[in-house]
């Protein structure tokens, strides 16, 4: 689906606040792959997730997509492909629009807009059938403002948004950091959902080790830029938390000291699919 070879990026080349952000990355993201990204602050995860939707240019590397090499190409030009979600709620839709509006924005990215109309009660009925999957009552408020609802329902209409047009690839950036609990157990459980029914290739960064280790069937782990660990199968699904610790531990050479990593953990292991 997607390959990254020898990518590297650099913020603030040949100055004193020069960061190697990614240093010399090689990944393999295979179609129907669903990937949990962890990693200490710093570590790249949200810096990998940028060069691969487009947000980011590399300084070294390449990318294909589906075999096509994408390196050179801009942000909107991947936005037919990739979906991708960020953290805060707020910024994956249009406050200002309705929810209709938002959902006919995303169902035509990446396609030719011609004169006809955006919503049609064709494509309103394809709006409500996956809005119900939301479980949040929002095909009956089609049109409320956006900016009336919740940040979780606000994380859910652009996780619907994301995925209305089937993208290659989702990228997903601790989508669910912002959330209250509760919020954040219906957003991972409409997660799970939406990428099981519609086979869809997932890249999803957790603060969660939990979620990690639970959600998906790959686990690659972060450090100072580069991939120290990329596990799959019976080998991911055995391991608990502190077995990933240790792991972690003997990859990079040192003791993984990120609290909030821990401290969510820790407190947000209830979370089910």
């Amino acid at each position: 689906m997607i390959k990254l070879n020898n990518v590297s990026k650099v913020f603030f080349p040949h100055t004193p606040n020069e960061v190697l952000a990614l240093n010399n990355i090689n990944l393999h993201i295979k179609p129907g792959d669903f990937i949990t990204v962890i990693g200490s602050n710093g570590a790249g995860k949200t810096t990998l997730l940028k060069v691969i939707s487009g947000a980011e240019t590399v300084n070294e590397g390449r990318l294909t997509l589906a075999g096509k090499d994408i390196t050179a190409c801009p942000e909107h030009e991947r936005a037919a492909d990739i979906g991708r979600i960020d953290q805060n709620p707020l910024a994956g839709t249009a406050a200002e629009m309705t929810i209709e509006e938002n959902l006919a924005l995303a169902f035509l990215r990446g396609k030719k807009r011609g004169l006809g109309q955006a919503v049609n009660e064709s494509r309103r009925q394809c709006f409500r059938q996956a809005l119900a999957e939301t479980r949040l009552g929002l095909e009956k408020r089609l049109q409320a403002p956006v900016g009336t609802l919740s940040g979780g329902q606000r994380q859910a209409l652009a996780l619907v948004m994301a995925t209305l047009a089937l993208p290659k690839l989702l990228l997903l950036d601790e989508h669910t950091a912002a959330l209250d609990p509760q919020a954040a157990r219906q957003i991972m459980a409409l997660t799970a959902h939406l990428v099981q029914t519609k086979n869809l290739t997932t890249v999803m960064i957790t603060h969660n080790m939990e979620h990690a280790l639970r959600f998906g069937n790959r686990l690659i782990m972060m450090h100072r830029g580069r991939i120290i660990l990329d596990l799959a199968g019976e080998e991911k699904a055995q391991l608990t938390v502190p077995q990933l610790i240790e792991k972690f531990s003997a990859a990079s050479g040192e003791d993984f000291a990120d609290d909030r990593v821990l401290l969510e953990t820790v407190h947000q292991n209830n979370v089910v699919a």
